[in-house]
């Protein structure tokens, strides 16, 4: 298979850390907006 050379590869490990940030930040969010939910209802 050819490379395309206006796509350079990424590396494994960049793939890697951008999934575990959006995991962090995605969670983050979620809990933030649970804990305001209940607040709510204070």
């Amino acid at each position: 298979m050819k490379k395309n050379p206006d796509y350079p590869d990424e590396r494994p490990n960049e793939f890697w850390r951008k999934v575990y940030v959006a995991v962090i930040v995605t969670t983050f969010v979620v809990v933030t907006a649970l804990w305001a939910f209940s607040q709510y209802f204070k």
